[in-house]
């Protein structure tokens, strides 16, 4: 409900500043429409933490990485030039001309607070493992931002993966956020299927580093190296080939893709 109605009044006021970006079809429309979506899951999760009695050191930094995570998305929102494309096209302009682009910064910044996250949660993780759960949120944080050129993509993808993990993870206490944060990605996603709105990094990115952490926490390690292994060659895959076009190659994905779609 929070979502429902911070949702258009942030739409417009974006619309008004001029935030605006051409989305897949050329449209200037309101970018970073993440904003109120994490905003207003943040408020309802951290409700629920102070009234529930749930388990606080599970849950709560899995707020901390959220939050992270949209503020470093909002930063490329905002500040990025978009002249560097893909993790290779940002490590080249970091050897090359030693800048930071802001992809880079996003990727630092999310990778720390991953570690900082899991290991208030999880103090006593050999170091090991504890890079590879960062690594595992931090790469999930950007293939949603991968999905996201497409209406509705990101969110679907994110809403498929709640769902995979509720039916394998008995909604641990650890899942409090992402599933607060869902009910947000159910209230925002008619604006970003209609192309009223997109998410922009501010909502792709929280979206996947809050399913990262999810299963940085709540899954057995097999699962998090599965993940991981998926996830880096799905990166490796995505600096060379189209996302996209992998997607309308293959028909249930194609359908599943436009589904909703104007």
């Amino acid at each position: 409900m929070l979502g429902l109605a911070v949702t258009p009044q942030m739409r417009d006021m974006m619309g008004r500043s001029g935030h605006l970006r051409p989305n897949y079809a050329g449209r200037l429309i309101p970018a970073s429409l993440g904003i109120p979506l994490v905003i207003s899951a943040a408020i309802a999760s951290s409700l629920v933490l102070a009234f529930s009695g749930a388990d606080v050191m599970a849950a709560a930094p899995c707020l901390l990485v959220v939050m992270a995570a949209a503020f470093a998305g909002a930063i490329d929102d905002f500040l990025g030039s978009g002249e560097s494309r893909g993790m290779a096209g940002h490590v080249k302009t970091l050897v090359r001309r030693r800048a930071f682009t802001t992809g880079i910064l996003k990727a630092g910044l999310v990778l720390a607070f991953a570690a900082l996250a899991i290991r208030i949660a999880a103090p006593t993780l050999p170091v090991a493992v504890l890079v590879m759960d960062s690594t595992v949120v931090a790469l999930a944080a950007n293939f949603s931002n991968l999905l996201d050129l497409r209406p509705g993509r990101a969110a679907k993808a994110y809403l498929a993966g709640v769902a995979a993990l509720l039916l394998t993870t008995r909604l641990p206490a650890v899942a409090l956020v992402p599933v607060g944060l869902a009910g947000a990605t159910l209230a925002g996603i008619g604006d970003d299927l209609a192309e009223r709105s997109m998410l922009g990094d501010a909502g792709s990115n929280p979206l996947g580093a809050a399913l990262g952490y999810w299963l940085a926490l709540g899954t057995p390690l097999v699962a998090r190296a599965a993940a991981l292994a998926f996830l880096v060659l799905v990166h490796v895959y995505a600096e060379r080939h189209s996302i996209t076009g992998a997607i309308e190659r293959n028909r249930v994905l194609r359908f599943l893709d436009t589904l909703g779609r104007r």
